[in-house]
């Protein structure tokens, strides 16, 4: 049902086209001192063309029984929805409701909490999480070596595949790494051997797959790797 190579290529587009306005505009800083947060509406803008329904910061399913706050559950950053399905069925908020119908008029209409037809089952939909892992880091402004860069091209992604691989009503989703190195080699190696990380901790992950978008060099950064690491559930 989904090509993670249909999209990582999709965002690797919308990034090149950032990369040109800001060479345009003269930066000072490029797409490598961006916070991980900002980069979210460029993936997005780069999937619009193709996606009908494209959904942002969603809470992960989770089960019925548990029934959290929204504010306590965990999120994903994007969320797609097949083409046709305009909104994301949330059998948490759908329990609530045959909750809430209990003892009243509409209890009898109020028996199963199914999703209505153009909504999409969790089961159905693309959930992504978004890293970001820079070579060198800029803080206050300035860039400077990211002496945890290894530790957190593993720890990042790692927990974001836990936290997806978790919720039972989760079927597709991947965790889109994006790697700002020196060298052109580096992204896919330093990607590769993240997943092989994870992999010997048995965990359920596939092969990247792999765009890079080559970016000026402002402070050691000249190349930004976009690697989709799928999640096998």
């Amino acid at each position: 049902m989904w090509s993670y190579s249909e999209i990582v290529h999709s965002v690797s587009d919308a990034f090149q086209a950032y990369e040109r306005e800001l060479l345009d505009e003269h930066a000072v800083a490029g797409l490598d001192s961006y916070r991980e947060i900002d980069l979210h509406p460029i993936a997005y803008s780069g999937l619009t063309p193709y996606f009908d329904a494209i959904l942002r910061e969603v809470c992960l399913p989770c089960t019925e029984r548990d029934l959290p706050g929204r504010n306590a559950r965990d999120r994903a950053d994007l969320v797609l929805l097949p083409n046709g399905k305009k909104s994301l069925y949330d059998p948490v908020d759908a329990h609530k409701e045959l909750q809430q119908a209990s003892g009243t008029l509409f209890e009898p209409v109020a028996s199963v909490a199914a999703p209505k037809a153009n909504e999409c089952p969790p089961s159905e939909a693309m959930w992504i999480e978004i890293k970001s892992v820079p070579q060198f880091r800029y803080v206050d402004g300035v860039p400077i070596p990211n002496t945890k860069y290894a530790q957190e091209l593993i720890a990042g992604p790692r927990e974001d595949v836990i936290k997806l691989a978790s919720d039972p009503q989760i079927r597709h989703a991947g965790v889109l790494v994006i790697v700002y190195t020196e060298l052109r080699e580096a992204g896919p190696h330093d990607l590769s051997m993240s997943v092989r990380a994870m992999i010997d901790q048995d965990l359920p992950v596939g092969s990247p797959e792999i765009e890079q978008v080559e970016i000026q060099d402002r402070g050691g950064n000249a190349w930004c790797t976009l690697g989709l690491i799928p999640v096998r559930l």
